[in-house]
């Protein structure tokens, strides 16, 4: 759906040097404006935050195609790298807090205008949220006279502005609704609570103003979800999707009732579940509901029959999504692209998390210690890049799993599902690779070899952003290039 209510250039280029124009005065205002000492930093971001976002907002009014709001997008993600290394534009990155939101902004405008621009209705809903019940949320929080705080994750949110943030969105989704979707009195709020419940788990488990990426994005995703729900309710598979989507939420409760998921966790992998249950389909969520399951318990068996104990086996909202977040893009992918491969390549990165899981399960068991997969030294137990016997069997058996599950529920030819068990494995073994390679490795002063950094810890191998979450990230995008080349080439 597109929008043509307001085009006051007949070139839209014109337009588009307008805004940028207006843009760039806006924040060089507020520079200014900061610089007098009118208003605080974070009231100058915010003030900012919400011209900048209303203008974006509208961008599916005045521009009938995306080629101008990604230029837009693209040369602010430039600017804004560019004055945050150099500490210039002090109005929108100037603040009491350590934020990367206003980087984030361009970012999420780039990736929903690429994404979703045939969904122009729900861009406007959505950054209406980021726009206008964001800021708000902040202000609400930061003036009450005793503010109930609370951390998700990472970021220190209120009460009082998380109940404001709800408020506010439901009012906007709502409203949108009914105006721009022209949907029923009942379809609007059963939307506006849906998607309202969605933004308001984005905006509370945000790290460093992520939430400008999240809110936008799974407010788009919950409102497309909501779409298909509706659709598909006079229907028998609309009673069974609201049967999925109670089942996912008793079981996320109970993992998170036996510790093996945070209350980060829960929320990620509630945000995860109901994408994929309503833009996906049941067999996307069968085979990440067998890896969730089938690794859990299978952690909470073999901790007491394991010598090696670990202390944190709750999974937070990092490890969901450098878990399963490339099968959730590859979900997203299949909805907006559908091609019948997809949901192979999204087979085989659940076969790379299970086999990676299974085997560092497995490989606790083990009496003796592991060596390098790259020096073939022995290392300690539980050290990244260290193999074992009984761990690679592990691993092996855990793509497997995932290959048979794959042919219980899919039709599929057997070359297909050994691709998927063998890319699955081998994505496992890349990791091992990764992990004695490219991890990061800190030394404390008490000469302990560490893989998180710690006060005054020293660097000595590997890169310091490449930590263990963000190698399985890499493990999971593996699987499903390999089988892709392999589809390709064969």
């Amino acid at each position: 759906m597109h929008f043509s209510l307001w085009t006051p250039f007949t070139n839209e280029w014109w337009l588009f040097l307008s805004i940028l124009i207006l843009i760039v005065c806006c924040i060089y205002l507020s520079t200014f404006i900061l610089n007098r000492g009118w208003l605080s930093p974070d009231s100058s971001r915010r003030i900012v935050h919400l011209l900048v976002g209303i203008m974006v907002s509208f961008s599916p009014l005045i521009f009938s195609h995306k080629i101008q709001p990604f230029a837009l997008a693209s040369i602010f993600i430039i600017l804004n790298i560019i004055a945050f290394n150099h500490r210039k534009f002090k109005g929108i990155h100037s603040q009491d807090r350590i934020s990367y939101g206003t980087l984030y902004f361009p970012i999420a405008y780039l990736i929903i205008v690429l994404g979703f621009w045939d969904y122009s209705h729900f861009i406007i809903i959505g950054f209406s949220i980021l726009a206008l019940s964001d800021p708000l949320a902040a202000s609400i929080g930061t003036s009450v006279r005793s503010p109930s705080f609370f951390i998700i994750w990472y970021d220190k949110k209120t009460i009082q502005g998380t109940i404001a943030f709800f408020i506010s969105s439901l009012l906007i989704i709502y409203f949108g609704a009914r105006f721009l979707l022209f949907y029923s009195n009942t379809n609007s709020l059963g939307l506006a609570l849906f998607t309202a419940l969605g933004a308001t788990c984005a905006e509370i488990t945000s790290c460093k103003g992520t939430d400008n990426i999240s809110i936008p994005l799974v407010s788009i995703l919950f409102m497309i979800s909501y779409s298909e729900l509706i659709n598909n309710l006079d229907s028998s598979n609309g009673l069974i999707t609201l049967a999925f989507l109670l089942l996912i939420l008793i079981i996320l409760g109970l993992a998170y009732k036996i510790n093996a998921l945070s209350i980060s966790g829960f929320i990620g992998a509630f945000i995860m579940g109901v994408i994929i249950t309503l833009i996906g389909s049941s067999t996307y969520l069968c085979i990440i509901a067998v890896f969730f399951l089938f690794s859990s318990l299978l952690g909470i068996i073999l901790k007491n029959l394991s010598s090696y104990k670990t202390t944190d086996l709750a999974r937070n909202i990092i490890q969901v999504y450098a878990n399963g977040g490339v099968a959730l893009l590859i979900c997203i992918f299949d909805y907006l692209h559908p091609n019948p491969i997809n949901k192979f390549l999204f087979f085989s990165s659940i076969a790379a998390a299970m086999s990676d899981t299974w085997g560092t399960e497995f490989g606790k068991l083990s009496k003796k210690r592991p060596i390098s997969i790259v020096s073939h030294l022995p290392v300690s137990q539980g050290s990244s890049g260290g193999i074992t016997r009984i761990g690679t069997i592990g691993s092996l058996l855990g793509s497997c799993i995932i290959g048979f599950f794959t042919w219980l529920i899919v039709p599929t030819k057997s070359i297909i599902l050994y691709e998927i068990i063998l890319c699955g494995f081998l994505s496992s073994i890349f990791d091992s690779i990764m992990g004695a390679t490219i991890q990061a490795k800190y030394e404390t002063k008490t000469g302990e070899i560490i893989e998180s950094y710690r006060n005054n810890a020293i660097l000595i191998s590997g890169i310091s952003w490449v930590n263990n979450d963000m190698v399985n990230l890499i493990t999971t995008l593996l699987a499903p290039i390999i089988l892709y080349m392999c589809f390709y080439f064969f």
